[in-house]
C-alpha cells in the first residue's frame, strides 16, 4: 500500500509529539534543576548571610579588644597610682620615724656635741653616728646617755680619735674630739 501525504505537516507534527513518558521525564529534570538552582541559591544566600555577620562579629570583636587594652591600661594605672600613694605613705611614715630618732637622740645629746654624720638603716633600726666635741668627755656622757635609754640599744664605740697637741695649741676641725657610734633605736616598734 502506498500512501501519499498530502499534509506533511501533519504527520511531522504526529511524529514528533512527546509522549506522557517523554512530558514526565522533562517534567521531573526541569523540577530537579529548579530545586537545584533553587538549593544553589540559598546556599549563596546563606554563605553571604554568614559572611556579613562574621564581618560584623569581627569588627564587635576589634572594638571589644580596643576597650580590653584600655581596661588593662587603666588597671595598670590604678596599680601604678596605688604603688605611689603606699610608698608616699610609707616615705611619710618613714620621715616621721626619722624625726623622732633625731629628736630621741637629741634629748641625750649634751650641748658641746654635734652630730657630724648619721647613716641609718630603716628595717633593723640600726644607726651609726659621728660625733664631735671639743671635749671628748662630753663624748663619753653622750655615749653613757645612749646606754642608759630605753629607746636605744646595742649601743657601741666603733671608733674614736683624741687629739693630741705636743707643743702648739690644736685648732680648728683637728682640735676635736670625734666618736663613732652605732646603735639600735626601739622607738617603740615604729621602725621601717
Amino acid at each position: 500500500m502506498i500512501t501519499i501525504n498530502l499534509v506533511p505537516q501533519a504527520r511531522r507534527r504526529r511524529k514528533t509529539q512527546l509522549t506522557r513518558e517523554d512530558k514526565t521525564l522533562i517534567f521531573v529534570v526541569v523540577a530537579v534543576l529548579l530545586v537545584l538552582g533553587a538549593s544553589y541559591g540559598y546556599a549563596r544566600w546563606t554563605v553571604m548571610q554568614t559572611t556579613n555577620n562574621l564581618a560584623d562579629l569581627n569588627a564587635k570583636i576589634a572594638a571589644l579588644d580596643a576597650e580590653q587594652k584600655l581596661l588593662d591600661l587603666n588597671r595598670t594605672l590604678a596599680q601604678r597610682s596605688l604603688a605611689m600613694e603606699m610608698n608616699l605613705a610609707a616615705a611619710a611614715q618613714l620621715q616621721v620615724n626619722t624625726n623622732q630618732l633625731l629628736d630621741d637622740l637629741a634629748k641625750d645629746l649634751p650641748k658641746a656635741c654635734i652630730v657630724s654624720q648619721t647613716d641609718i638603716t630603716t628595717i633593723p633600726g640600726t644607726v651609726a653616728l659621728s660625733v664631735n666635741s671639743s671635749q671628748f668627755v662630753d663624748l663619753v656622757r653622750f655615749f653613757n646617755a645612749l646606754g642608759a635609754d630605753p629607746k636605744f640599744k646595742d649601743v657601741h664605740i666603733d671608733g674614736y680619735q683624741i687629739p693630741y697637741a705636743v707643743g702648739t695649741v690644736v685648732q680648728g676641725p683637728q682640735a676635736k674630739a670625734t666618736m663613732n657610734l652605732t646603735l639600735t633605736w626601739v622607738g617603740g616598734g615604729k621602725n621601717g
